[in-house]
């Protein structure tokens, strides 16, 4: 291979360990109830599975993972901080537009 074709793969498998992280604290945000139950069990433990199979797979890769694989091992309301502003206000928006449709 490459030097330019192992930049690419590898830039790409970041994409997807980002894209994983941000799948898995989005569930578990949405998820997070404060007497332990929750609605999304099953797609929070999907989330969580796919993102352990990406940090899996960027480590054969050869890329760090030590840091996000952390966000596996912290409680779910340390992680709700973790989630970028720009995807609250998406969230935040797809509720909004539901809420007036319902109205």
């Amino acid at each position: 291979m490459t030097d330019q074709t192992i930049s690419g793969a590898r830039a790409y498998l970041a994409e997807r360990l980002d894209g994983a992280r941000d799948l898995y604290l989005l569930a578990l945000a949405l998820g997070a109830r404060g007497d332990g139950t929750t609605v999304f069990g099953r797609m929070i433990l999907e989330a969580r599975i796919h993102f352990i199979a990406v940090i899996e797979e960027c480590r054969i890769a050869g890329l760090d993972t030590s840091v996000i694989a952390l966000i596996l091992g912290k409680e779910n309301r340390e992680l709700v901080d973790s989630i970028r502003p720009e995807m609250w206000n998406q969230v935040e928006q797809v509720i909004a537009q539901r809420v007036r449709k319902a109205g």
